[in-house]
């Protein structure tokens, strides 16, 4: 018997966590919730920490015609489109979806909303970055240090707008782009107040999370969820505030924003682990 599928190998987590997805999957949506977490504690129940990937599909074989569907849908996506509109411990989700990397899958149902994300762990894992089971539970074992290292970024980011808007204000337009087609040329336009409101209102929040989840003494999950949130919103309210201020279109520039907003987080979520992995490292060899 074991607590939790973080008790469990990483091919064996994987297992099933498909198996979790594919039942999810032959749910109604008002039921989803209520039939993974019973499926999970039965898991719980029936494996040992140190169980295979057959016996995680054997044991799993059991619950009927559920299991079944494994073959046809090896990847959990029939159905499973994400966790929808849940607030409860959406940080602490949102950590565990985009860094994951004892799930070999790189595309897994949202954190939040439906579709899909991207899972940086497996990523990483991919790169030879990290090690699928660098932590047996991820951002556990991360010193705060690394929480405070990692909250420089939105707040350098909060920092870069207003300086933005502090040096560049009086020269920009009255009308400022607020949305663009596909080949870069601005189709809507806000005031220039609104726009610096809207912008510096954005990573000012962001900048605001990360303190908090440097200082707070809340379990790591949450606090890299909130750290990896804020990062990807400052990120994207930064590169607009540049694009904005773009005297020419640019079609590149707000992808280019969104992949750097991306590859921000991408960094903050490594940085954590890998300062985890060296602590429990550091903490194993006395």
């Amino acid at each position: 018997m074991i607590t939790s599928l973080d008790e469990l190998t990483p091919a064996a987590r994987t297992v099933a966590l498909r198996f979790l997805d594919t039942a999810a999957a032959a749910t109604e949506a008002e039921l989803r919730e209520q039939v993974v977490e019973g499926l999970t504690a039965e898991l719980c129940e029936r494996l040992a920490a140190d169980a295979t990937p057959d016996g995680v599909e054997a044991v799993a074989a059991g619950f009927g015609p559920i299991a079944e569907d494994l073959e046809d849908d090896p990847h959990g996506f029939l159905g499973r489109l994400g966790a929808g509109v849940k607030f409860d411990d959406l940080a602490g989700r949102i950590a565990r979806t985009w860094w994951n990397p004892a799930d070999e899958r790189y595309f897994v149902p949202r954190a939040f909303g439906w579709g899909w994300d991207l899972n940086v762990g497996a990523v990483a894992v991919r790169l030879g970055l990290i090690e699928p089971d660098a932590e047996a539970v991820p951002f556990t074992a991360t010193p705060d240090a690394a929480f405070k290292a990692a909250a420089a970024v939105p707040l350098a980011l909060g920092a870069a707008v207003g300086l933005h808007y502090i040096v560049r204000g009086r020269s920009l337009p009255a009308r400022l782009p607020s949305h663009w087609a596909f080949d870069g040329r601005p189709d809507r336009w806000i005031s220039k107040p609104s726009a610096a409101i809207t912008d510096l209102g954005i990573t000012s929040v962001a900048a605001g999370a990360a303190a908090w989840a440097a200082t707070t003494d809340r379990e790591g999950s949450q606090r890299a969820g909130v750290l990896a949130g804020a990062t990807l919103a400052g990120g994207l309210a930064a590169s607009t505030a540049l694009v904005r201020g773009l005297a020419k279109p640019r079609g590149w520039a707000a992808p280019l924003g969104v992949f750097a907003a991306s590859a921000a987080v991408a960094g903050v979520l490594y940085g954590l682990a890998k300062a985890g992995r060296d602590a429990e490292i550091a903490r194993d060899l006395g």
